[in-house]
């Protein structure tokens, strides 16, 4: 089969949770089938020729596009303003590019197109590129959600007002797109829940995020009893609201329960009171995006997922639980995942509680050990290459669908 891939950002290189998603998703889709990759993207480096090198061996072509309002803060303002006078969300009017447009009904017309996979909701402003081909959506968030909580968290009344409108708009236009899709591809059972009490009524298949278990598999290095771990792209709103509740909410409270903890945040964009103090504390570091995250992994006794906003699945968690590592996490940090509190986790709400239990796991080796175990056998579970065949499933109901006499009859 001959597949349109559509992406909001080049799949390579693999610093977030999205990229390391799609990658893996394409790559295991590539074995069986012919991939023609249109993306945007979204950093100077997706365009480096070695990383692009990445993509196009897995694909029959790849045509990469620059997002206009990125380039521009001025730009970027005036088309947030505008959007207030439209019935649309923002998203789906920043991801409209002509450019784009173009592309997709060229290799359409060009090629043999059997199947067209759109890889994030934003995309799905091209569905009248392809209203009578087989079509499915893969949802790494519910899109409506993310944005609700988001808008709960923000201290800006007049930012806050204008996510709430942003919410409102795109719940609506969320449910309308996927019913649009003969198959929305979902990360696990609370999104696909949540998506049903909307009103979305397309089949939805769970194919949920994974983790290479070869790839972070324990190597027995040398942790460092009092190491506590944060990684995360730090410049995305989710990732950043995170680490800053923790730099300001709960470490102080573990630095009172167990003096000798040292926090390492290791990730991309770090904030600057972090960076700051990591000068003058030797306990602290923030040293930024790595190429292999695996010796940090392994050196950290804990790791921690404060994350406050947001939906789908963290993929970090699972490559941590992979390495076999403790880790402390908010119920929503870890959503959506078939992990139990004091298990395969600890789980933690509030400051006082989540520095509790990261204490506790620093100090009691009998404990962490356990729950190190535990990780490491919940996380073969989800191993990217089980996660291949239910997106392959997902594929072949859409395909079906179209070939099937009742769907020629309704044509």
């Amino acid at each position: 089969m001959n597949i349109l891939w559509l992406s909001t950002r080049s799949p390579y290189p693999l610093i977030s949770g999205h990229s390391l998603r799609t990658y893996h998703t394409l790559r295991n889709a590539s074995e069986r089938h012919g991939i023609f990759l249109v993306t945007f993207v979204q950093l100077p480096l997706e365009l480096e020729e070695e990383n692009l090198g990445q993509v196009e061996g897995l694909c029959r072509c790849v045509d990469p596009f620059r997002i206009p309002l990125d380039r521009s803060r001025i730009l970027l303002g005036a088309s947030l303003a505008r959007n207030l006078f439209s019935g649309l969300p923002f998203v789906a009017e920043k991801y409209d590019v002509g450019a784009m447009r173009r592309r997709i009904r060229n290799i359409i017309r060009k090629e043999r197109i059997d199947l067209v996979h759109v890889d994030l909701l934003h995309l799905s402003v091209y569905l009248d590129e392809f209203p009578e081909m087989p079509k499915v959506i893969t949802n790494h968030n519910v899109e409506s959600l993310r944005v609700y909580r988001w808008s709960q968290a923000e201290r800006n009344p007049l930012k806050m007002l204008y996510l709430r409108e942003q919410w409102r708009r795109l719940r609506i236009f969320e449910r309308n797109a996927l019913n649009r899709f003969d198959a929305c591809i979902v990360v696990s059972k609370t999104d696909r829940d949540t998506l049903e009490t909307m009103g979305v009524q397309s089949k939805m298949f769970i194919v949920p995020n994974g983790t290479d278990t070869e790839h972070f598999r324990p190597g027995g290095g040398k942790t460092d009893p009092d190491r506590v771990l944060w990684l995360g792209h730090m410049d995305v709103h989710t990732n950043r609201d995170a680490v800053l509740y923790y730099w300001r909410e709960i470490f102080p409270i573990l630095r009172r329960r167990h003096p000798a903890a040292r926090m390492e945040f290791i990730g991309t964009s770090p904030p600057r009171e972090i960076v700051e103090a990591a000068k003058t504390d030797s306990r602290l570091r923030a040293p930024g995006f790595v190429e292999d995250i695996r010796p940090y992994l392994e050196k950290a006794s804990v790791v921690v997922v404060p994350i406050r906003i947001g939906s789908g699945t963290r993929v970090k968690i699972l490559d941590a639980m992979a390495l076999g590592k403790a880790i402390v996490s908010t119920s929503v940090g870890c959503e959506g995942l078939d992990v139990k509190d004091g298990r395969d986790i600890c789980i933690a709400d509030d400051p006082e509680g989540f520095a509790h239990k990261t204490a506790m796991l620093l100090r009691d080796e009998d404990l962490r050990s356990a729950l190190e175990r535990n990780a490491r056998r919940s996380a073969l579970r989800y191993d990217w290459r089980l996660v291949a065949e239910e997106q392959e499933r997902a594929y072949q109901y859409a395909v079906q669908q179209h070939d099937s006499p009742a769907a020629a009859g309704n044509g």
